[in-house]
């Protein structure tokens, strides 16, 4: 994606000239290119010959020694496929393009952290290449960052052990494992102990569901998924304080923790308040002794109880913070989408949200409560 004009005839074509010489499928279609593969008409052989050049030029922008994040800048933009999706009205499309710029961003921390790590080893007499001798690839290159991103567990390759009962302590460290997954990903799977973060309206909910009743319904039904993986004991938490798109955001506690039936509900951390100074001095009972007595979780959970846990004291603080006032017509300018028109407005106080044309962004809804990366003009 984008389509390359590359058809399913002329791939044939090729993948038949690299079976039958024995070569590979990247070597095949040079000589495609070189107009030494029959029955490959020559707009294919147009079409191939563009998509060649893309590669080499990508090959040549890695043996020059280009960090990870750029190489990626530079396939994004090289193949149209970041353009694709920013042209695309699909919401999945929009979500995918934060995906992207999410990892770029994990590329470009994965190089700064690799040469952090070099500025502190000792002095190295001899050189080393992207691989060295013993196959492992040098800290900060391409492999290294490829050799990172393979190790993300997806469903495939999640192991079908829980890593033992809780009396097998002593052997927890041989076959207990923490896997971290998306709601998606964890459907049809179930755990002993599950932990479900990012409770809060505008990270879950989506903040795109939140103005389309659909959607919200769809989130509901994601937010049960993931309430139902647990067996024994469910961890939810929100964060009181968070960073999107480089800028602080202080999101309300999601709305499905309201959904929850109360009686199933056991606070295990109050909000931190301040004193004025910045410290927070409301107290804590995670991981006290006061959480193990008879009245304690962990009780209840023996008992055959399901327990989620949470903030005490924050679902309501949200309510006090104060919301971008906008009005249709208002011009805004956003760290993220840039100069937009807001065409309408719903809601008030802590829902209230507001819908903004940025032009070539395209019409985004947005929350107005909290740290908005946004300024009215």
């Amino acid at each position: 994606m984008p389509k390359r004009g590359i058809g399913d005839r002329a791939e044939a074509c090729v993948a038949t000239h690299a079976e039958r010489e024995r070569i590979s499928f990247a070597s095949a279609l040079r000589d495609a290119v070189a107009d030494k593969v029959p029955m490959l008409n020559p707009r294919s052989r147009k079409a191939i010959t563009a998509f060649v050049e893309l590669l080499d030029g990508l090959y040549e922008l890695v043996d020059s020694g280009a960090e990870v994040a750029d190489v990626l800048e530079a396939v994004l933009d090289r193949t149209g496929y970041r353009a694709e999706l920013d042209s695309s009205d699909d919401p999945q499309d929009a979500s995918r393009l934060e995906n992207l710029d999410e990892l770029v961003t994990v590329a470009r921390e994965f190089t700064e952290s690799a040469a952090e790590a070099a500025a502190l080893a000792p002095p190295d007499d001899g050189e080393t290449d992207a691989v060295d001798d013993a196959g492992v690839p040098e800290p900060g290159s391409l492999p290294a960052f490829l050799e990172r991103v393979s190790l993300v567990a997806d469903a495939d390759s999640i192991p079908e052990s829980d890593g033992g009962d809780e009396e097998d302590d002593d052997e927890a460290d041989d076959g207990g494992v923490v896997t971290l997954m998306t709601v998606h990903t964890a459907k049809g799977l179930e755990y002993p102990v599950v932990f479900g973060t990012g409770w809060e309206d505008g990270v879950f909910p989506h903040l795109r569901a939140l103005g389309e009743p659909k959607e919200l319904a769809e989130e509901r039904r994601l937010a049960y998924v993931a309430i139902t993986r647990a067996r024994e004991r469910l961890y939810l938490s929100r964060a009181l304080m968070r960073t999107q798109w480089g800028q602080p955001a202080a999101n309300p506690a999601s709305r499905f923790l309201d959904e929850i039936p109360a009686e199933l509900i056991d606070w295990r951390r109050e909000a931190p308040t301040s004193d004025g100074g910045g410290s927070p001095r409301a107290a804590t009972t995670w991981g006290g002794r006061s959480g193990f007595g008879a009245d304690s979780a962990q009780a209840r959970l023996a008992s055959g109880g399901m327990r989620t846990t949470g903030f005490k004291g924050v679902r309501n603080d949200w309510k006090d913070t104060v919301a971008l006032k906008l009005d249709v017509g208002d011009r805004v300018n956003h760290d993220k989408y840039g100069l937009g028109t807001v065409v309408s407005t719903d809601g008030t106080g802590p829902r209230a949200t507001a819908t903004i044309d940025f032009g070539a962004a395209g019409t985004v809804r947005l929350m107005l409560i909290g740290s908005v990366p946004m300024q009215k003009l």
